[in-house]
């Protein structure tokens, strides 16, 4: 695996950014199969929603982004975008499975 500065061509760069985003698809479906199972053991849709832990999880974020030379306001904008889609699925799980 070359490192960016070791790309010498456009088709290297690319070839290395799918790569990256195969490994982070397969990263992100690890990470819903968690979500999922939160959804599973919360008991009402309004359990979906949890400001402390929201905040928790964008403090480690915020600081994996500038430990890594990442534009912090990205990696938050990005994870706020992925907590509100969490949040949502669970909201609609957790009232399919609550249903009668």
């Amino acid at each position: 695996m070359p490192t960016a500065a070791e790309c010498q061509t456009k088709d290297e760069v690319r070839s290395e950014i799918d790569r990256i985003d195969a490994v982070l698809v397969a990263l992100l479906a690890e990470r819903f199969g968690f979500v999922r199972r939160m959804a599973e053991l919360k008991r009402a849709p309004s359990d979906a929603y949890d400001e402390d832990r929201i905040e928790a999880v964008l403090g480690l974020v915020r600081r994996e982004a500038e430990k890594h030379g990442l534009d912090v306001e990205l990696a938050e904008s990005l994870w706020r975008r992925l907590i509100e889609w969490n949040i949502a699925f669970e909201e609609r799980s957790i009232g399919r499975i609550a249903e009668p």
